[in-house]
């Protein structure tokens, strides 16, 4: 079997650990040890995704964060149909950064990192959808990113923003609390919205978010039910217009409320869910946005998509969230 590669932040908070886990996974599997390629503040993934497959590996495990894992991902997306194996190449993911929300969405056991690296260097792939954003800054200038979680636009983004990377390095996802709170009365701003070449309408949000996955920690979802392999681009507009209206909002991301299961409430206008294939977004004055935890500055418009079966991944992702 060919050579597996690991591309590896080493600054990731479990980034030791994962290493240890992936190797031991390759010596259970008969494989080689793994081809180990660490990402750096230049090059944060997509580098070393390439460089892998340009070697002939098959299968890049990704030990590191959701920036890390959506570099990886949007690389092999990408990768010519063929490899050394006669197949598209295969992505698996070590949980090993802060609120490991692909790896939620995937279905990744994060309490069981051995297991976790034993289904991503041999666990039998599946095809998941991937998204795909195209963001214009104040300047003019475009840049396409790819995604696996989702995209924020407004309050959500800024909040990211205003994150202590100390903070975060300490509590890990307990750190986006404290600017999330501060920021829960803050006033709702404007925003074009066209969803799959419809009519468009300027919306007053606190957040709008174009999800693909939909897990969080505590066993919430932005989107119940949504899943990474149905072939939707999952809209949220968020619009609470007093701080009741936050509550609603928090039930409806609750897996199981006061003993049944939760559904999101459609109509209400502070939260109502659309979905569709591609999305379009304008701001009246350029602010951040961000992309799986990424933060990206200065943008004044976004078209936002989902690529249906992009993405081959190792092990099982679960048929419902």
């Amino acid at each position: 079997m060919p050579r597996v590669a690991l591309v590896l932040n080493p600054a990731a908070r479990g980034a030791g650990a994962a290493l240890v886990h992936v190797e031991r996974a390759c010596a259970g599997a008969g494989l080689e040890p793994p081809w180990v390629l660490r990402t750096t503040r230049a090059d944060p993934g997509r580098g070393q995704a390439e460089e892998a497959l340009a070697a002939g590996c098959h299968r890049v495990v990704v030990a590191g964060g959701d920036g890390t894992v959506r570099e990886v991902a949007g690389v092999l997306a990408r990768a010519a149909p063929a490899t050394s194996a006669g197949e598209p190449p295969v992505l698996g993911v070590v949980p090993a950064g802060t609120a490991n929300l692909a790896a939620r969405g995937l279905g990744v056991p994060l309490a069981a990192p051995g297991r976790a690296a034993r289904r991503a260097v041999s666990g039998p792939p599946r095809t998941v959808d991937l998204g795909q954003v195209q963001l214009r800054s104040s300047d003019g200038a475009t840049r396409t990113l790819s995604f696996l979680v989702l995209v924020g636009v407004g309050h959500d983004a800024r909040t990211l923003a205003e994150l202590d990377p100390a903070a975060k390095a300490r509590l890990g996802w307990l750190a986006y609390l404290t600017p999330g709170v501060r920021r829960l009365t803050s006033a709702a701003r404007p925003v074009r919205v066209r969803l799959d070449g419809g009519q468009e309408r300027t919306e007053q949000v606190w957040s709008v978010l174009a999800v693909n996955t939909a897990r969080l920690p505590l066993r919430m979802q932005v989107v119940p039910g949504a899943r990474m392999d149905d072939g939707l681009l999952h809209v949220v507009l968020v619009a609470p217009r007093h701080l009741a209206d936050w509550g609603r909002v928090l039930r409806s991301g609750a897996r199981v409320p006061l003993g049944r299961r939760s559904r999101p409430d459609l109509d209400h206008p502070a939260l109502r869910h659309r979905h569709g294939r591609v999305l379009e977004l304008g701001l009246q004055e350029a602010g951040p946005v961000q992309v799986d935890g990424d933060v990206v500055p200065d943008i004044l418009g976004a078209r936002i998509e989902v690529l249906p079966g992009a993405l081959r991944v190792a092990g099982p992702t679960g048929a419902r969230r």
